[in-house]
């Protein structure tokens, strides 16, 4: 695995937040306190959203902006909607730590990739509109960290992310960069269960996780489940609500995105029922 980031020592974690939509934004910075709890960790809140006045845009990129308004809003009535939840949010958070603020409004994608160089972490919210779905795909594409999606109902009652950690194991490159950069919270857990699905005719799955988790010093318990009715996505999501997990870590995207819409996948049916947050790492 050549391409890990070696997560920096907790004294120095760096949770990024980002904030492109307003649906999304307390639940994302609820999730990031919480992810953070019990460590040094610095939290960082950006907002991020396309801005054509900042970069060079296409006439074909405008137009669909200009689409956008229709449903979503003008972009800066959105901006401004997401810098007052923050504020309020940060008003009645009395026991969060400091957290940063600041804009980085310009080419989504790229703005991404220029805030996550430090991080250790990007938390964000599952995507419902454009600039959010472009963010998400920066985050998980661009950008070579640990993800964590969270939805929106975590806007309230979120106690823990990261206490019990539900892992769901392919032997992907992808799932294995996963758990090794999920391994300072993994270490950190007070239950880590690594739960497989069966696939018929293929070898079982839970040999090679026993082997990654060894060999990074981290205790699990490992399950493995038989493929049933549901998609592997969503077996996967219900077995860490059964199992009392309060997040869930995966490999993202084997296929890619395009192939995942059109032939299906684990990432997309988890994003599309996410009922509580998940750790992701491509």
């Amino acid at each position: 695995m050549t391409d890990i980031t070696e997560p920096r020592e907790a004294d120095r974690l760096r949770i990024l937040v980002l904030l492109p939509e307003p649906e999304t934004a307390t639940a994302s910075l609820n999730c990031a306190v919480a992810v953070g709890r019990g460590r040094s960790a610095r939290i960082d809140a950006v907002q991020i959203g396309f801005d054509p006045e900042r970069g060079i845009v296409s006439a074909e990129e405008l137009d669909i902006q200009q689409i956008r308004e229709t449903f979503e809003g003008c972009a800066a009535d959105r901006r401004a909607r997401v810098k007052q939840i923050f504020d309020a949010w940060k008003a009645s958070a009395s026991q969060a730590p400091e957290i940063g603020w600041h804009a980085d409004l310009g080419a989504v994608g790229g703005d991404v990739e220029a805030e996550a160089a430090s991080a250790d972490l990007i938390v964000m919210g599952r995507p419902s509109n454009l600039d959010a779905r472009d963010a998400l795909h920066a985050a998980l594409f661009r950008t070579k960290r640990l993800v964590l999606v969270v939805p929106e109902e975590a806007s309230t009652g979120v106690e823990s992310v990261g206490r019990r950690i539900v892992v769901g194991w392919k032997p992907t490159d992808q799932a294995e960069r996963a758990v090794e950069a999920a391994a300072p919270w993994l270490r950190r857990a007070e239950d880590v269960t690594v739960v497989s699905v069966a696939k018929q005719g293929a070898a079982p799955y839970e040999p090679s996780a026993c082997v990654l988790f060894r060999r990074l010093g981290i205790e699990a318990r490992f399950v493995t489940l038989q493929r049933d009715a549901r998609s592997v996505g969503v077996q996967l999501l219900a077995e860490a609500r059964r199992l009392g997990g309060d997040c869930l870590l995966i490999g993202a995207y084997h296929h890619g995105p395009l192939w995942e819409a059109i032939l299906g996948g684990v990432t997309r049916d988890v994003l599309t029922h996410l009922d509580l947050p998940v750790f992701m790492r491509r």
